[in-house]
């Protein structure tokens, strides 16, 4: 049984600081993904479409990267 939620949902737009570029980037939420390490951690990232220097890639946010804005 998943015992964390997600702080975000499929749709919602999360931003997070690209070291590529320099710059905050945002994006809407594609997926959410969860990882199970033993019975009591989750790993919990989001899956959205980002064009960052060049086209359109499938990057995966870590949670702890995720904010509401800017």
């Amino acid at each position: 049984m998943l015992k964390e939620a997600p702080k975000y949902k499929e749709g919602d737009t999360i931003f997070w600081y690209c070291d590529e570029d320099q710059r905050v980037h945002h994006a809407k939420v594609l997926f959410v993904n969860y990882a199970l390490f033993g019975s009591h951690c989750v790993d919990i990232n989001y899956e959205v479409l980002d064009e960052c220097n060049g086209p359109a890639v499938t990057r995966f946010i870590d949670e702890s990267d995720a904010q509401d804005r800017d």
